[in-house]
């Protein structure tokens, strides 16, 4: 029998590939706000977007608008939410062994839910289109007022008390530092996909206690 019960997903680099539309919608708002390149170029690599993702939008913002003075970044932040907001899945799209992994999840029985530090609201947007059919008991995101963002374990108590889960029992899934020091900050056990944003050294560095390669090996551990 399993020692867990219970498993919380990060989203984005985790279970969904957000990250071609996440670049666009920053591209679209640096160039409408005064921030693009002449040329029309992208100001910024797909590659520089996979390092600035990770700590929510206003820091994906913050990061592709460098140094800037804040009412500056605030503009971007809030052209890049409405863009965003009306193209949330134009590229976006679950990782190949997601639905093949969340089903036999489904059919062993365990209680599962979202945490992520994306705007809850374009979460669970995304979490309805995507995942609809599977039974997600919480979906908690970044953006939301008196609410701190993972690696703070505030939200995962919050999914913990809608789970009617125990920290001992959960599994934390993620692709990036902040969701291994996210489980352990919750006491977790944390799961390290490298399939997502950051990779397997980060994971390692980060004390990752177990890592994965492919949504299926998953269930090797369960």
């Amino acid at each position: 029998m399993s020692r867990w019960n219970t498993i919380l997903f990060d989203l984005d680099g985790t279970l969904i590939d957000t990250i071609a539309d996440l670049a666009d919608a920053t591209e679209q708002a640096l160039r409408e706000c005064g921030r693009g390149r002449d040329d029309g170029a992208p100001v910024h690599s797909l590659d520089e977007y996979f390092r600035f993702v990770g700590n929510g939008g206003f820091k994906l913002v913050e990061r592709a608008v460098g140094t800037a003075a804040s009412e500056d970044v605030q503009r971007v932040f809030e052209r890049f939410l409405e863009i965003y907001d009306q193209n949330l899945c134009c590229k976006t799209a679950p990782y190949d062994g997601i639905y093949a992994l969340l089903d036999e999840l489904v059919k062993r029985g365990y209680k599962l839910g979202i945490v992520t530090n994306k705007p809850e609201v374009q979460a669970r947007k995304l979490a309805q289109l995507l995942f609809g059919d599977y039974p997600f008991g919480c979906v908690y995101g970044g953006g939301v007022k008196g609410r701190k963002h993972k690696p703070d374990t505030q939200v995962v108590q919050l999914a913990l008390n809608d789970l009617q889960a125990e920290c001992e029992t959960t599994l934390f899934v993620g692709d990036s530092d902040v969701d291994i020091h996210t489980g352990h900050n919750a006491g977790m056990t944390a799961v390290g996909v490298t399939w997502g944003f950051r990779g397997e050294e980060e994971l390692r560095n980060a004390g990752a206690d177990i890592l994965i390669h492919h949504p299926l090996e998953l269930l090797a551990h369960l």
